[in-house]
């Protein structure tokens, strides 16, 4: 009996906890904070039948009212090839595949002797491709042999040797000219690019002086730079290579000029100007 009015007050005592709690709740303003982070239970109530405490969080905008104005700015700097590479190689037919190969094994090792004499070393030449294909007569259906492809780039730094190499590497046996590049090395790319920087920044600041003294405004600073693109433009150009080898004169051969482009994009912090 004693057991059965222990638990009817503990649970009214509950009750009473849960509609007290209920209607701070309700009535809570963000002064109360404090009152409600130093509440206790009345005493009896066992803390299983609420809470111990609460937790608050709060953030304050801290976003600074900024007035920017973006102008993007680019500096072109035109420059002289100074570089080529050529790609170049053979091709040979042949019924059996393994003579195919082998065919082109040793044209392609007489061509490589050839640009090696006019002073080409092996740092300069490179594979790029090789491939053997079956030649498939779709009429009786059948393989009638295999084709044997080798293509080789060549570096070329002194760019008057580009004719020279060309007909050099057709008299050898060489029966495919795919391309001839035309671009700068990486010293040039550099000093050309910290040019086309400044040629940048000074579009980016004649475009900004215009619009600033237009508004009525002023610079005030800049908030963030970032580049957009550089590239240094390679020319490429296709050679056909049929008859090269039967006439004597040097292949004429002219490279042109490359762009080394930048592109700025500057955000400029800007604000009323003074009367």
């Amino acid at each position: 009996m004693m057991m059965d009015k222990t638990r009817q007050a503990a649970t009214v005592l509950a009750v009473c906890a849960s509609i007290l709690l209920a209607g701070m709740i309700i009535a809570y303003k963000p002064g109360m904070v404090t009152e409600l982070i130093d509440f206790r239970f009345p005493t009896g109530v066992p803390p299983a039948l609420g809470t111990t405490g609460f937790t608050t969080s709060a953030t304050t905008d801290t976003t600074n009212n900024l007035k920017t104005l973006s102008v993007s700015g680019t500096g072109v700097i035109k420059v002289k090839a100074n570089q080529a590479t050529v790609s170049l190689g053979l091709y040979t037919e042949n019924r059996e595949a393994s003579t195919a190969i082998n065919e082109n094994a040793a044209k392609m090792t007489v061509v490589i002797t050839a640009l090696k004499q006019l002073g080409f070393k092996d740092e300069d030449m490179q594979t790029t491709s090789y491939s053997v294909y079956p030649n498939y007569n779709w009429e009786i259906r059948m393989v009638i042999g295999y084709q044997v492809t080798n293509m080789i780039q060549i570096k070329i730094k002194d760019l008057t040797k580009v004719g020279p190499a060309i007909d050099a590497a057709s008299s050898a046996g060489a029966n495919k000219v795919d391309s001839i590049g035309f671009g700068i090395t990486e010293e040039t790319a550099s000093a050309m690019k910290l040019q086309a920087y400044q040629a940048a920044i000074a579009d980016a600041k004649s475009k900004s002086d215009v619009i600033t003294s237009g508004l009525g405004i002023k610079v005030a600073g800049v908030q963030s730079v970032t580049e957009s693109a550089y590239y240094p433009v390679v020319e490429y150009r296709s050679y056909d290579s049929s008859g090269a080898s039967s006439v004597k004169e040097t292949t004429p051969v002219l490279s042109g000029n490359l762009s080394v482009t930048v592109t700025l994009n500057i955000v400029y912090l800007i604000e009323p100007a003074t009367a």
